[in-house]
């Protein structure tokens, strides 16, 4: 039941080939039989893809990266931008500290000052003043500077400017921010080199030595 009937002509061509089979090859008469009958199989097959290659794969890997990397938001760039404005607020912590010293020192300077018992300390005040006022204009990032104004002859006008110098100087710092270069802080601080110099100087010159 359900099995398809068979026509004559389909009968007899099914011989044919069965009894061409026994006359061409014998014992594998049957095996050539089934080859005869088999299906073809299809021929048509899709090409293989060609391999790709090492550096397409590379590049393929490298250009997501490259592509999804942020350059502001390189930790690496991000810790060296940390770090320099950590030296800037550590450089003008510096600076004011500095300044700091420069004007007590001056203010003991202008007290005891013609006093001959006290003139080797006078002496002491003023190098530190000079040390204290070549920290800020380093700091500053300043030299020598060329002088605005000349020093003067006198010594006790020498000394009432380097009081006001001073002054200035640790106001304006405590003004400024880290990140501001300020053209008056590099001529205060070496205006202050030069007048605490200039009286060491003419201190030991009236001392003889």
């Amino acid at each position: 039941m359900g099995a398809k009937a068979c026509t004559p002509d389909q009968g007899w061509e099914g011989v044919t080939i069965v009894l061409l089979a026994l006359l061409l090859f014998g014992a594998d008469a049957p095996r050539a039989a089934g080859r005869l009958y088999a299906p073809q199989a299809s021929s048509a097959q899709k090409p293989p893809l060609p391999p790709e290659s090492k550096s397409e794969r590379s590049q393929e890997e490298k250009e997501p990266k490259s592509a999804s990397r942020d350059p502001l938001a390189d930790p690496e760039k991000e810790l060296l931008d940390r770090a320099a404005i950590e030296y800037r607020k550590a450089e003008h912590r510096r600076a004011l500290e500095a300044s700091a010293q420069i004007l007590k020192r001056v203010q003991e300077l202008d007290e005891q000052w013609g006093r001959r018992q006290q003139l080797r300390r006078s002496e002491e005040l003023l190098q530190e003043i000079e040390r204290f006022a070549r920290r800020v204009r380093s700091i500053s990032g300043a030299s020598d500077l060329e002088a605005r104004e000349p020093v003067p002859d006198d010594p006790a006008r020498a000394l009432a400017r380097l009081r006001e110098s001073a002054e200035r100087l640790h106001a304006l710092l405590k003004t400024l921010t880290a990140y501001v270069i300020s053209v008056e802080v590099m001529e205060r601080s070496d205006e202050i080199v030069r007048l605490a110099r200039y009286l060491r100087e003419r201190m030991r010159s009236d001392r003889g030595t």
